[in-house]
């Protein structure tokens, strides 16, 4: 399909543009990738006078035209989850209330579960997500059919080695040639990987050459047990054992020294900021000005819904602007469109993917936001990029296309029936906990 995006504010965060961060004009899209952006009405003029009658004309008057939000860092069949352990720290949580449920968790549930949480984020302007859970494969199979880009990490740890195996080889076969899902290896944490385990995520990312995704140094306990059992920092360990001599994402990296901080940067490792979900399970504030201004790439992920509880990317972006802005007192500290950067072309750094995602630019890939700002907790209209940060919610997306392709439209998911996901959902979730 051949698209033309006309009368819109256009906001393409893309840095070559100097102080111009966003202005009334017009983007061409031709089949997955991005033609123009431009103010020029003559050149949309040409473009759909070239295209017709094989060009759909979408009017975006009073809607901001965005890239697609990049979430770096979910579980998202724990959509499956929300709500059923609240309140207790993250080693109980995960011990005593969530591992014991995923342990009765099988492909359909997994399937189902990933269903509901794409949903979520494509009706919020998610178009590019990055996953780890077991059965990733069902994960693939979700995304690729509801039309959502995802980079999808298979995720071993000491008790789920077996299946691991199984995964990666079944997610490499089944989509190797997929236009939405990528794969890279999902090395869980430290504290669930011997090393005999963590050296098996390693080699394959180097053998499939694939990127790792890892949590890292997300509680103080974690920083403790290692400095005990290593006699060195998480974020020294893992450099120690090699995992940075893959292209890294690191989710959390809450306890960080300045020599961890050093030591991402000098590695080229990017971390995914899951403020939410830090602040609920109390494991902390993570430096994100101090990692920033060391050079390191900070991007946002939501975690899973049961640990936030929900996939919003415009609450993460607010609440990491105001946390880092109390935390270090200086309400200068993460401004607004440094928090617009780190959900869209940092995010896309993060996973290899700069320049092809996270802008509009002529070249990138179309996958582009319609955000609605006729509504009364967006005006008066005074300065755009402070409404979309501070103000905005999820529901203010009207229209979502990914990969040039409209996935959401007048707040209508195209590619799912939203009430059979979220009753199969239901069903799912009634019978694990009746077991």
């Amino acid at each position: 399909m051949n698209i033309l995006i006309s009368n819109g504010i256009i906001l393409p965060m893309d840095v070559s543009l100097g102080n111009e961060l966003y202005f009334k004009g017009y983007v061409g899209i031709e089949g997955e990738r991005i033609a123009f952006v431009s103010k020029d009405r003559a050149v949309a003029e040409d473009f759909y006078a070239r295209h017709t009658p094989d060009c759909m004309l979408i009017d975006a008057s009073d809607n901001v035209v965005m890239p697609g939000l990049i979430n770096t860092h979910t579980h998202v069949a724990m959509a499956l989850l929300r709500g059923i352990s609240d309140d207790v720290p993250l080693m109980e949580w995960l011990e005593q209330h969530i591992w014991p449920i995923e342990a009765r968790m099988g492909y359909q549930e997994v399937f189902d579960g990933a269903r509901l949480g794409i949903l979520e984020m494509l009706m919020g302007g998610t178009t590019t997500f990055v996953d780890m859970y077991p059965y990733e494969e069902a994960v693939a199979q979700a995304a690729e059919s509801a039309g959502i880009r995802a980079l999808v990490t298979p995720c071993p740890m000491d008790f789920r080695m077996e299946h691991f195996e199984n995964d990666w080889r079944q997610v490499q076969k089944r989509f190797s040639d997929s236009r939405l899902v990528t794969m890279w290896m999902g090395p869980h944490a430290i504290y669930t990987l011997s090393e005999k385990n963590l050296q098996r995520s390693i080699s394959l990312s180097r053998e499939l050459g694939t990127g790792s995704h890892v949590h890292l140094a997300e509680t103080q306990s974690e920083q403790d047990n290692c400095m005990a059992q290593h006699g060195m920092s998480p974020t020294e360990y893992l450099e120690k054992q090699g995992l940075f001599s893959t292209k890294t994402l690191a989710a959390h990296c809450v306890v960080m020294s300045d020599h961890d901080i050093e030591i991402l940067a000098r590695n080229g490792v990017s971390v995914a900021h899951n403020p939410q979900s830090n602040m609920k399970l109390a494991s902390g504030i993570a430096p994100v000005r101090k990692m920033l201004d060391a050079g390191v790439n900070v991007s946002i992920g939501t975690d899973g819904a049961s640990s936030n509880n929900d996939l919003d990317m415009w609450e993460e972006m607010r609440t990491a602007s105001l946390l880092q802005k109390v935390s270090t007192m200086d309400p200068c500290a993460t401004p607004a469109y440094t928090a617009l950067q780190m959900a869209t072309v940092n995010g896309a750094k993060a996973i290899g993917r700069e320049g092809e995602l996270g802008v509009l630019q002529a070249g990138a890939f179309a996958d582009i936001l319609l955000v609605d700002i006729e509504k009364p907790h967006l005006y008066p209209h005074t300065n755009l990029i402070s409404e979309l940060v501070y103000s905005t919610h999820a529901s203010d997306v009207d229209t979502v296309i990914v990969n040039g392709k409209i996935v959401v439209e007048n707040r209508r998911c195209l590619t799912m029936n939203a009430q059979e996901v979220c009753q199969t959902a239901q069903k799912h979730i009634d019978a694990l906990l009746s077991k």
